[in-house]
């Protein structure tokens, strides 16, 4: 039997439907793997930070962009390695509090997108390949969170949109996506 929607504007109730509970805990487990990877940058014993620019250079025989792009990631490792820990940080602080949710997931969309193109010749390897990585997966969740609207229960987009906190509206619809 299907729950009734809420109505318009409202959003559901604070614990939400069984779809919404269910968008919101794949919303919130995606948060946890983007601060297990934000853990994983700025744990010092991983050398995320001093070896970046050695890791970028490594991709430069698989990657799409060809070397070229890893040439010039290399080049400008402090500002790469940088701009991957604040998307990371972005990442795993939006999903796991559910602020700008819709957003986040546009942000996840290029910024998976950006390393599969980047690692594709490393990741899809043949013979020898074991899978094809994580990426793919993460666009298909974010689009998943996107089209089931995630955010508009156990969420600060949630909380912003019923307590009609939200300022400029329709900007605020398109960034928490608090209803249809």
């Amino acid at each position: 039997m299907r729950e009734p929607e809420p109505e318009h504007g409202a959003g559901p109730a604070p614990g939400g439907t069984l779809r919404h509970r269910s968008l919101e805990l794949l919303r919130i487990g995606i948060g946890v793997v983007w601060l297990l990877n934000l853990i994983f940058v700025f744990d010092p014993s991983n050398r995320f930070f001093g070896t970046f620019s050695s890791t970028a250079l490594s991709f430069a025989p698989t990657s799409l962009g060809g070397p070229g792009v890893a040439d010039f990631v290399a080049a400008h490792a402090v500002v790469f390695a940088w701009l991957i820990a604040i998307v990371t940080a972005y990442l795993a602080v939006a999903f796991i509090t559910g602020f700008t949710t819709r957003f986040a997931c546009l942000v996840g969309i290029l910024f998976s997108v950006a390393l599969l193109i980047t690692q594709v010749g490393s990741t899809f390897s043949i013979p020898n390949g074991t899978d094809v990585g994580p990426h793919p997966l993460y666009v298909l969740i974010y689009v998943v969170l996107i089209v089931g609207g995630a955010g508009r229960a156990l969420s600060i987009d949630h909380w912003i949109w019923t307590t009609h906190r939200a300022r400029l509206p329709r900007l605020a619809r398109f960034v928490a996506s608090p209803e249809r």
